[in-house]
């Protein structure tokens, strides 16, 4: 019988890796067609458009700053057009005081809103106009001398001190509260001098901004587009990163590819909030598409949009744009990945159709927002 019994089970195991191999075969083939038809950059006919006012792609490496980096990288690309030459902003004396503004909101909310290392480039943008900004030569935000940026400990350790503090019913900071959250912000990100010299010449943050760089970060403006709210007005963007309850305005889609389209053709740049988790949002490869094509584009759009299969998790800037061997558009954008994590230099290339459905928020200088969309927005 123990003869039998083993026989019958080797009868059993060859028939099951037969029925595994069999059912296994179709699913490669349906694997390799799925990868045959993805889009390989170098078939498209792609070419670099002249990058004439633009910083060099830097790395956020293991740190939730994304905003900060582009935001920043859309603040030097208009220094360079303004004439101001290329300057080196830090992306983490932004994220500093923005940490801060998040850790006072979220326990004055009793823990109501999400509370994230990440966010929005309007965060950069209260920085800037509460306490200024500094060259990254002055503040590195790398608190330990360390080459790359980790946010990993600091996170964590901000993470459990706003839960115990929400825990307690802590809704205000007291002095030692606050003492501890900079010590903790001073060890990993170094404590940010009252001064700085650039140039020759002695600055404060505020005196750099104004003086310097004559920055007015009112100037800028988010823009979406959503049915579910009036065009041409503003309202608050329900997404979790936007956890100060910030406004955005809100226009058609055509005005939306239009406004962008304009900013480019005029030497602008763009930032770009939206998802980047999509499956044909390829890096390495440095291309992002849809493999489907949709007859109305703004329904589709809206519908994503509710669904949450387009989510706003990843911040990049756009600095130009061009055309592939078939005359389809893709936008050249810049992201904060480091320059050789992919075979563009951390660049890569959007195409129109990604960048209509899966784009959440642009932002742009509003002076270069076309007369007819202005008038109707009333800016």
């Amino acid at each position: 019988m123990k003869g039998i019994g083993v026989s019958c089970t080797s009868a059993y195991l060859v028939l099951n890796a037969f029925m595994y191999h069999l059912l296994l075969f179709p699913l490669l083939l349906l694997f390799n067609f799925c990868e045959a038809q993805k889009l390989k950059r170098l078939d498209l006919g792609l070419t670099t458009p002249t990058q004439q006012y633009c910083t060099s792609v830097k790395d956020q490496y293991i740190s939730s700053t994304c905003w900060s980096f582009s935001s920043i990288s859309l603040l030097e690309s208009e220094l360079l057009k303004k004439g101001k030459g290329e300057v080196d902003l830090s992306e983490m004396f932004i994220a500093r005081y923005s940490m801060k503004r998040k850790i006072h909101r979220h326990l004055k909310l009793k823990g109501g809103n999400f509370f994230t290392p990440g966010g929005q480039f309007h965060d950069a943008v209260w920085v800037i106009k509460n306490f200024g900004i500094m060259p990254e030569e002055a503040y590195s935000g790398k608190g330990q001398g360390e080459l790359n940026h980790n946010h990993a400990d600091l996170d964590t350790v901000f993470s459990w001190f706003v839960k115990d503090c929400v825990d307690k019913g802590i809704t205000e900071l007291d002095e030692k509260q606050n003492t501890f959250v900079d010590s903790v912000l001073d060890y990993y990100l170094g404590t940010v001098p009252a001064t700085l010299n650039y140039k020759g010449h002695t600055y404060t943050p505020h005196s750099f901004t104004e003086q310097f760089l004559e920055l007015n970060p009112d100037e800028y403006i988010e823009i979406t587009s959503y049915k579910h709210h009036p065009f041409y007005t503003k309202f608050i963007l329900e997404d979790k990163y936007n956890w100060t309850g910030d406004e955005y305005w809100n226009v058609p889609l055509s005005d939306f590819s239009l406004i962008t389209d304009a900013a480019l053709d005029n030497g602008y740049t763009v930032g770009w909030d939206g998802d980047a988790q999509d499956d044909y949002f390829n890096y390495t490869e440095g291309l992002a598409y849809l493999p489907e094509i949709f007859k109305d584009y703004s329904t589709q759009r809206q519908i994503a949009f509710e669904k949450q299969t387009t989510l706003l998790d990843h911040m990049m800037h756009i600095t130009g744009r061009t055309t592939d061997k078939d005359g389809k558009t893709w936008y050249y954008i810049k992201n904060s990945w480091g320059q050789a994590t992919n075979a563009l230099g951390g660049f890569m290339f959007m195409r129109e159709d990604y960048f209509k459905i899966r784009t959440v928020a642009i932002i742009v200088n509003k002076n270069i927002i076309p007369a007819e969309i202005r008038k109707k927005l009333g800016i």
